[in-house]
């Protein structure tokens, strides 16, 4: 049903530390948190910043443009239930780092992301007015 295919070595990816890596068509982030991998989508959907480029807290990598929240084993967001990214995963054979695909596929396999629905609209200003007109920001 599916295969694993080979990203990189374990010595390139130490503790703490994360890589952006093309598996497919796929870009993923690819994290070693605490000595465990794990393999999300590199795109946060809110603006599409580099998941991999986020530093991460308490197993959660947070988008370094938003701080937009996403758990490392399943990608679920933090602040909304509803919203998750696709999670890959990963196995570690004779010092290399491996994540899943479907056999005959060119994508990964994992949990499928969802969409963030349609009917949330919201806009949050990013410049407040000072509540006295003569104070500054």
């Amino acid at each position: 049903m599916f295969r694993f295919v080979k990203v990189m070595n374990k010595e390139d990816l130490p503790v703490g530390k994360s890589a952006i890596v093309m598996a497919g068509n796929e870009e993923i982030a690819l994290f070693n948190y605490k000595g465990e991998y794990y393999a999300i989508a590199n795109k946060c959907p809110h603006k599409g910043g580099p998941l991999g480029e986020g530093r991460v807290q308490e197993g959660i990598v947070i988008c370094p443009n938003h701080e937009w929240r996403f758990n490392l084993k399943n990608g679920e967001n933090m602040q909304n239930p509803d919203l998750s990214i696709k999670s890959y995963p990963v196995r570690l054979r004779n010092e290399k780092i491996y994540i899943g695909f479907k056999k005959g596929a060119e994508k990964a396999f994992g949990k499928d992301p969802n969409a963030l629905p349609a009917s949330i609209k919201f806009n949050i200003p990013t410049i407040q007015k000072p509540i006295n007109p003569e104070e500054e920001l």
